[in-house]
């Protein structure tokens, strides 16, 4: 892409797309997910590969036994190879925490992965304005390991707690 301005327009919008699937998948928010794919996309997340809608009904059906889940994105790579093609790279560390009741006992299972997607800048439908989302993701799992949480920092009941819903405060704009 040879318009600077241009360039880092669509590097933010990128960027505002993974950061919105990793707020969606831990508010368990399917609409917001599905928003960030292509309706024609493939996901693939190894345990999970398919469309958008089925990997946003996957999440919503696998990680409410989690008591929480924190997708931290890190470095990010992206490489626009034309004004509606991109290459991104996103490293993440993801906490699962398990509930306290779970049989195994609480603990995080702790995930270092990347993210490799193929992003397309085109429109939902004609004449809608054209959108940079994922065309196609995969999940390159480089670690993982688990905590034995044996001890917790209790929060004080004036404390803003975080809802895996969208009852969570971050939706209201009060």
């Amino acid at each position: 892409m040879s318009d600077p301005v241009a360039a880092l327009l669509a590097k933010e919008e990128i960027r505002g797309v993974l950061a919105d699937l990793a707020r969606g998948t831990d508010r368990l928010d399917g609409e917001l997910i599905r928003s960030c794919y292509h309706a024609d996309a493939l996901d693939d997340h190894n345990a999970f590969r398919g469309g958008p809608a089925e990997f946003a009904d996957w999440v919503l059906a696998n990680l409410p036994h989690f008591a929480a889940t924190m997708h931290f994105l890190g470095n990010m790579r992206i490489e626009l190879s034309s004004a509606d093609l991109a290459w991104c790279e996103t490293y993440c560390v993801a906490h699962h925490l398990f509930k306290p009741g779970d049989p195994d006992g609480e603990r995080d299972l702790v995930l270092g992965l990347r993210y490799f997607d193929r992003f397309e800048r085109r429109a939902a439908q004609p004449g809608a304005e054209p959108r940079w989302k994922i065309a196609l993701r995969r999940c390159v799992f480089d670690w993982s390991y688990t905590v034995p949480i044996a001890e917790k920092w209790p929060f004080a009941p004036e404390f803003t707690v975080g809802k895996r819903d969208r009852s969570d405060p971050t939706y209201r704009r009060a």
